[in-house]
């Protein structure tokens, strides 16, 4: 693996920022991919070079954050790139970002484009605070973080997430999706639902929109808050405050499932551009 370093020392108190860029060949064995971070904002894509196929590119960087400039100089000697194991046989390929030493207070932050193949299932965890982008997928995804927003652009191939608080927005989606978050707002249009729609925050409203065509059947509840739905079906009170959708459009093969503790859910259909 190849990385460039370029180190700004002290950048603004006991803070400073390094680039990294770097390819990481995949083997033949290499059925799928999981990244770990500690903290950062990601973003994938496919290649932009079919010759890079069974490769995977990043190109970015670190923050550091330290309490004093002795933390700071520990934080810098740690490499910026990512370190790749192949484990589950050589099927797995774990690729791990910066960690913060041992002892050492402080926050590193890695933050990234990278390119891996659409078709190889992918894996993210952050394990503290990051955002996270997917595009033009075409593989299974799945995204864990503790807090941060999560976008996902023409993604196919079923998608699973969750974060702790955070933005949730999808578009152009093709396929099976099961997202989940403790606070923050939800907005997910769909080209081709697969069999299953799941959209649950217990904080924040939920705009759901799928083709005209869809065959669906539906159980949209919310505790605190209000649902708006079309395709000919009325949402019913329960109680003082909360409310409830269920019904059945078509063969009703996909099952949608919306759940707001507070705030409002809409389900509507929506034409393709």
């Amino acid at each position: 693996m190849l990385w460039g370093l370029a180190v700004t020392a002290a950048a603004c108190g006991h803070r400073s920022v390094g680039t990294a860029e770097g390819d990481i060949p995949l083997e033949p064995s290499v059925r799928r991919i999981r990244l770990e971070i500690e903290n950062g904002s990601i973003g994938f894509r496919p290649p932009e070079d079919p010759k890079q196929a069974r490769s995977v590119h990043y190109q970015g960087g670190v923050r550091r954050m330290a309490e004093t400039d002795e933390q700071l100089k520990l934080l810098d000697a740690v490499p910026p790139g990512l370190t790749s194991e192949l484990v589950d046989g050589g099927e797995t390929l774990v690729l791990r970002g910066p960690k913060l030493p041992a002892g050492v207070s402080g926050m590193i932050a890695f933050e990234a484009g990278i390119r891996v193949p659409a078709t190889m299932p992918l894996e993210v965890v952050v394990e503290h605070n990051g955002h996270v982008t997917m595009a033009d997928r075409a593989a299974p995804t799945r995204v864990e973080t503790g807090r941060g927003d999560l976008r996902f652009e023409n993604c196919a191939g079923g998608i699973e997430a969750k974060t702790g608080a955070g933005v949730v927005i999808a578009f152009g989606i093709r396929g099976d999706v099961d997202v989940r978050t403790l606070r923050g707002d939800m907005q997910a249009f769909f080209a081709a639902p697969g069999d299953k729609i799941t959209l649950e925050t217990g904080q924040g409203t939920i705009q759901c929109r799928v083709p005209p065509a869809t065959g669906f059947e539906i159980d949209a509840r919310v505790e605190v808050g209000k649902i708006g739905a079309s395709f000919g079906l009325e949402a019913r009170r329960i109680g003082d405050y909360s409310a409830a959708l269920t019904g059945r459009h078509g063969d009703g093969r996909t099952k949608v499932v919306l759940r707001s503790a507070s705030g409002h859910i809409s389900f509507a259909p929506h034409e393709q551009g």
